[in-house]
């Protein structure tokens, strides 16, 4: 895992999303950010989980597990782990062992609580 910033941050009168699921991808892949497609522009659409593990697929040959419920000992070493921020919006970090392992905003100020996880599988 290398820790990649996101470069877009969410702003309530801003026209997109900040991108720090894409950067939490890229920091799980080891990638620089500008390789990984701008995720968070999809939002809103019901598709987007779908192109998210279809790119995973294709070019990486793993999948993408959400879990609602947070069981560090049955995750990976890094997953990424979504929640509230300090600052009133959803946000995306990695987590390792339980605990945060990086954020992706420059606050480093991580996740209220942890909602849900996402881990990257391999595809057999």
């Amino acid at each position: 895992m290398t820790p990649v910033r996101q470069n877009v941050l969410f702003a309530k009168d801003g026209i997109g999303n900040g991108n720090c699921f894409a950067a939490c991808l890229a920091s799980l892949l080891d990638l620089p950010l500008w390789m990984v497609p701008p995720f968070e522009q999809m939002w809103g659409r019901d598709d987007w989980r779908l192109r998210v593990n279809q790119w995973l697929e294709r070019f990486f040959k793993m999948t993408l597990v959400r879990r609602v419920d947070h069981v560090p000992a049955e995750l990976p070493v890094f997953y990424i782990a979504s929640g509230r921020s300090p600052r009133g919006v959803y946000h995306s970090v990695i987590f390792s062992h339980g605990q945060l392992a990086h954020d992706p905003h420059f606050s480093d100020a991580g996740v209220e609580e942890v909602e849900w996880t996402w881990h990257l599988e391999p595809i057999a």
